[in-house]
């Protein structure tokens, strides 16, 4: 009897050490697995002292019993029936109390094997919110835009100029990881809208005369000539994060990007509509005279791009590769330089 006790505690702290090992992983809170090893051992410790105190308790008995065999109390006959009572009966003892402390051992491993299970599916859905979306939605504004146009003879530079805010326009679009979900490359495409607003000075503006594209003086004097260029573009850039990867406290990588410097280069195609804008004054009276038209200008247009940002704010530069007109007195480019806020 005693045998089959020792060998069902010896087994099930064989199990407990078995779980043990396998819960108290480095990714399993210090705490949780601190609090289970105490109760086991707490429980181990009381099924020693319920071995001990029934062992002691037989022993003193059988001993009360050798007594009273040698005061002639008790046969030899009597003495071994008794003593057989007396040890089955601790046995017995020993066997339900320690019976009671196994039952609480094993109530704490399926608690254990349940907290796992649900401490797996838990963690599990708590790795995912640290993986950024692979696509993100993403919208931009063009806050500060400079816009200047690039002029091959610089006889007709002086006739153009920009003020510090010339342009401005915003776009939305979506920016997708490239390859495993730690890859630090990106694919970012938009659809936007940008304005480029120019002031042409000595009292000119442009005409089409002919099919080409020609400086004119303005027949009455003018307080404002300007040329603005309406954009719609579709732009795809690669970009590459350099945000330094962070862990949290259970070691598990936080993926998720612009959180410090990034960098990107593409390019974009879209459509360009051109507009000529005259203000002047009429007997005190202010007048503001808009014409839209192809005046041979490009209306399909393409250009290249690069930026680099910190967060949600980039500097990024654009240079349309085709001529503003298709025939001009010289070849003119737009080139621009914007601060960006990006949303996302």
């Amino acid at each position: 009897m005693k045998t089959k006790i020792l060998t069902t505690v010896v087994f099930l702290l064989s199990l407990v050490n078995m779980q043990a090992q396998e819960f108290f992983s480095d990714k399993r809170p210090v705490q949780s697995a601190n609090e289970f090893t105490r109760k086991v051992n707490d429980i181990s410790y009381d099924i020693d002292v319920i071995i001990k105190t029934n062992k002691d308790k037989l022993a003193q008995e059988l001993g009360e019993i050798e007594k009273k065999v040698a005061n002639n109390e008790l046969t030899k006959v009597e003495a071994d029936k008794l003593r057989n009572e007396k040890a089955e009966f601790y046995a017995k003892q020993i066997e339900e109390e320690t019976e009671k402390q196994s039952d609480k051992i094993k109530t704490l491993i399926n608690n254990k094997i349940e907290d796992n299970i649900n401490f797996s599916s838990d963690m599990a859905a708590y790795q995912k919110q640290l993986i950024e979306n692979k696509s993100l939605f993403m919208v931009e504004y063009r806050l500060l835009g400079n816009s200047s146009l690039m002029i091959d003879d610089s006889a007709y530079k002086d006739y153009y100029t920009s003020g510090f805010i010339s342009s401005f326009g915003m776009g939305i679009g979506a920016k997708t990881r490239v390859g495993k979900e730690t890859s630090r490359i990106y694919w970012k495409s938009m659809l936007d809208v940008n304005f480029h607003f120019f002031k042409i000075n000595d009292n000119k503006t442009f005409e089409s005369v002919n099919n080409e594209t020609v400086l004119d003086d303005v027949a009455f004097p003018v307080t404002k000539s300007r040329m603005n260029i309406t954009e719609l573009n579709w732009s795809n850039y690669l970009e590459y994060d350099f945000s330094k990867r962070k862990y949290d406290e259970f070691g598990n990588t936080i993926i998720k990007s612009r959180q410090s410097f990034y960098a990107g280069i593409g390019g974009f195609i879209g459509y360009s509509q051109l507009s000529r804008q005259l203000e002047y004054e009429v007997d005190g009276e202010k007048y503001r005279q808009t014409t839209a038209s192809k005046f041979n200008s490009n209306q399909f247009i393409y250009g290249v791009g690069a930026y680099v940002g910190y967060q949600n704010f980039s500097l990024r530069t654009t240079y349309n590769l085709n001529t503003v007109f298709k025939r001009s007195f010289a070849d003119q480019n737009i080139f621009n330089i914007s601060l960006v806020l990006e949303l996302f």
